[in-house]
């Protein structure tokens, strides 16, 4: 059926702000207006923003196994192919308990308000996507490979450092979507991974990308989907990757590793607000936003903005409290206990 819903604030298209907003949508869900209210019959949101839902960019769920574990370097906790992750997660894949495990993990994204998650799973890929699609969060999975190749349609590898140069280029041969991280260590950057990554792997997809320097970046194509995971490399690597330098390929923002960081896209941006503010990076609130939200339907198609022609997936968030600074606000003070509802189509599901 159609619907015509009207909200204090509504962040149509690339994030703009429109007060007293309203969005119409067809039969099947798809937006067929967005604009200021002028009257007529509405189903009124109240004081909330009307803005799209949240897409955590990489996450790694199935390590969930060992929450907390971080008393180890990196290297020794997640490198591939002997870290702890790994003998954990597929002793617990092994024995089916992964499943209850990926559910807990879901339900709790899907609390956050993600409507949208490009996952990493060391096993058993198809698992995690119909777990997620239970709850209602769309999973763009990558299998990865360990030097096999995987019934799965997306992979990706730990490091291209990890694999003769034959294996990566048949990777890129085989799959629909491949990705890897990059960067993410000073070890893996000077052993050359971005340029593997791209000339040889190439990836669609480049993860972390901490100690590239600005001639790496230019040699970065517009097209490649960039992700950044600044809580979990300030807590790995004590570094950050220099997401000022990256706007202009649109980076998207991810959460990493479960086991260390809860999978909430509002503390990354948090995190991302004030460490930016205190490195005198000139990155703005719309843009933490859209890195979330809108910038991840440009690079892999995962929760369209809010615009006649698509389908209408969209978060019912309580309003600023006091003034009109509302991506700000958004960035700096939301949590999910501000979130009122689910909007899809027509349907409004409650939080």
């Amino acid at each position: 059926m159609k619907a015509r819903f009207k909200a204090r604030f509504v962040l149509a298209g690339e994030l703009e702000v429109l007060q007293d907003g309203v969005v119409e949508v067809d039969d099947g869900g798809v937006v067929v207006g967005v604009g200021k209210y002028t009257g007529g019959t509405v189903a009124d949101l109240g004081n909330v923003v009307l803005m799209p839902q949240l897409v955590n960019a990489h996450v790694h769920v199935l390590d969930a196994a060992i929450i907390d574990r971080d008393d180890m370097y990196i290297d020794d906790l997640v490198g591939w192919p002997y870290g702890v992750k790994y003998r954990l997660v597929k002793e617990h894949v092994s024995r089916g308990r992964h499943i209850p495990l990926l559910r807990k993990v879901a339900e709790r994204m899907r609390r956050y308000g993600i409507g949208c998650a490009l996952i990493y799973a060391e096993y058993a890929a198809r698992d995690v996507e119909s777990v997620y699609r239970e709850y209602g969060v769309e999973a763009i999975v990558f299998q990865e490979a360990h030097g096999d190749f995987p019934d799965y349609p997306n992979v990706q590898v730990a490091s291209p450092l990890d694999h003769p140069v034959e294996y990566l280029r048949e990777l890129r041969r085989r799959y629909r979507l491949v990705s890897t991280h990059v960067s993410e260590t000073e070890d893996c950057h000077e052993g050359g991974d971005l340029e593997l990554a791209l000339k040889e792997l190439g990836a669609d997809v480049l993860v972390h990308l901490v100690h590239v320097t600005d001639e790496e970046i230019s040699s970065i194509p517009p097209e490649k989907t960039i992700v950044v995971n600044p809580r979990a490399n300030a807590y790995f690597v004590g570094r950050v990757a220099p997401v000022h330098k990256l706007l202009s390929l649109k980076p998207l923002l991810g959460t990493d590793n479960v086991f260390m960081n809860e999978p909430d896209p509002w503390a990354e941006m948090k995190f991302l607000h004030a460490y930016s503010a205190t490195a005198g990076w000139s990155i703005g609130e719309r843009e933490i936003l859209a890195m979330a939200t809108v910038w991840a339907w440009e690079k892999i198609r995962c929760i369209p903005p809010i615009e006649p022609g698509r389908p209408l997936r969209a978060l019912a968030v309580v309003a600023p409290y006091a003034g009109d600074k509302v991506l700000k606000y958004l960035v700096k003070r939301v949590a999910h206990s501000d979130l009122i509802a689910f909007v899809e189509g027509s349907r409004i599901t409650p939080t």
